[in-house]
């Protein structure tokens, strides 16, 4: 049996917490006290229960069930499976907490699975079964009370706390991995793939498809566009489980006893023969466990995506020089036109790749340059104009592609056009074309 929340044969439990003694979880009601307010046990089990329950809500919606530390599960000579302190979160929030070192007897656990039984010659089989961690408590430390009148065992204490405990189970089965939230996303992210009949999946591949034709200095807005579509749609078709035959619905993503956290999947390799059982090997893999993360090593994670944003890498970009726009300016008398780049150039490279133009009425006139100067000092280029350009509109090209581009010194690769602008490879780069007013004023008309 694989331990499923849509497992049909698991008992009914009408609580949030099958353990008997366990404390309230109540999120959504909080006590409300009022001066000469009567408390009685109720109101301290609601004033418990709300933060308790407000903290295994966020929990266990938000980071989902995983083990945080230890945990660590190995065979014990050859018939032991023992496993180290550790703790772990359970799909209903709740911390497990393993204090000390514990062994599981492989021997007595085959004997409660029935596999004895008559049997003609002598046969080896493979079991399989799955280890998890899942919440326990018992109360402790009685006591006095007053006696209730109306319970006839006339019981004069109680207990006083409740101990949260962890309880190691090997279940038959293979390791049930509870179905992945956010489907699209991780379709999206090409964690998923798509089945028949899968329209979930197949809005990803199409959102997949948009981000991948994207121009490349668009993309990653673009995946980030993606992404928050893709994933409001599969919150949207988030649902808490509800038990058959019960009218309510759970709090959480998983039902209590659903709720465990896997450690190891286990493998017993059995040998029958006249009805006598034997072990004959025990293997253990608790690689198939999922570790939860600490948000500060998810955050530097998200760093390992930069290279392909920024460098070398999806985008193609080689680290090509760049035009900053807002250093564009054109003096007061017309007659140069300056602009610094963001990495050294080729000297020789400048040139042959800048023109300037402007609009008349009977089109493009190209401006007579005298001289290009660079200056390696301040990363400058000053283009010195026979005469100051008479038209309204004026368009300055720096070419980063073409026969003659500009070149940067190191690396040795074309111009990549604006700073913010589109990426450059090493083979070809991009051409920066800013259109601007002309500022001077003139009295005559382009002939």
């Amino acid at each position: 049996m694989t331990r499923c929340c849509d497992d049909p044969t698991l008992p009914p439990c009408g609580c949030e917490s099958c353990c008997g003694g366990d404390l309230p979880v109540n999120p959504f009601v909080a006590l409300r006290v009022a001066y000469g307010m009567l408390l009685d046990e109720d109101a301290f089990k609601t004033m418990m229960g709300n933060p308790r329950g407000k903290q295994m809500f966020h929990t266990a919606w938000l980071h989902r069930s995983g083990v945080v530390w230890g945990y660590r599960v190995c065979v014990d000579g050859e018939l032991v499976i023992k496993v180290t302190p550790g703790a772990a979160v359970d799909r209903v929030g709740r911390e497990l907490l393993l204090e000390s070192t514990m062994c599981l007897d492989v021997r007595d656990w085959v004997r409660k699975q029935g596999l004895n039984g008559p049997q003609e010659g002598c046969r080896t089989t493979t079991v399989e079964a799955c280890l998890y961690a899942e919440f326990d408590c018992c109360p402790t430390s009685p006591v006095p009370t007053l006696s209730d009148p109306c319970d006839v065992s006339r019981k004069h204490d109680d207990y006083s706390r409740v101990v949260e405990t962890v309880t190691l189970n090997l279940r038959p089965g293979s390791c049930c991995d509870p179905p992945e939230a956010y489907h699209r996303v991780r379709v999206l992210l090409g964690l998923d793939e798509v089945g028949d009949g899968d329209e979930a999946g197949e809005e990803a591949v199409i959102a997949a498809m948009v981000v991948t034709s994207a121009d490349p200095a668009r993309r990653a807005q673009e995946l980030l566009y993606q992404f928050r579509r893709m994933a409001a749609l599969d919150e949207m078709d988030l649902r808490p489980p509800v038990r058959d035959g019960e009218p309510c619905r759970s709090l959480f993503p998983a039902l209590d006893e659903c709720a465990g956290v896997v450690l190891a999947s286990v493998e017993i390799d059995v040998r029958e023969d006249g009805g006598c059982t034997e072990i004959v090997e025990v293997r253990v893999d608790p690689l198939v466990r999922r570790a939860l993360l600490p948000t500060a090593t998810i955050q530097e994670l998200t760093c390992g995506v930069a290279p392909a944003l920024f460098g070398e890498g999806q985008n193609g970009d080689a680290g090509g020089p760049r035009v900053i726009r807002d250093s564009v300016a054109l003096s007061g008398d017309g007659r140069t036109l300056a602009f610094n780049v963001t990495a050294p150039l080729v000297p020789g490279s400048v040139r042959r790749a800048i023109a300037i133009t402007s609009l008349s009425a009977r089109g493009w006139v190209d401006e007579d340059i005298d001289a290009i100067r660079y200056d390696a000092d301040d990363l400058a280029v000053i283009i010195s104009l026979a005469d100051r350009p008479i038209n309204q509109v004026v368009r300055l090209i720096v070419r980063g592609t073409g026969e003659t581009p500009v070149y940067g010194a190191d690396p040795v690769v074309p111009l990549a056009g604006f700073v913010g602008g589109p990426t450059g490879s090493a083979d070809d780069g991009v051409d920066a074309v800013l259109s601007f007013t002309n500022p001077i004023e003139t009295l005559e008309t382009a002939s």
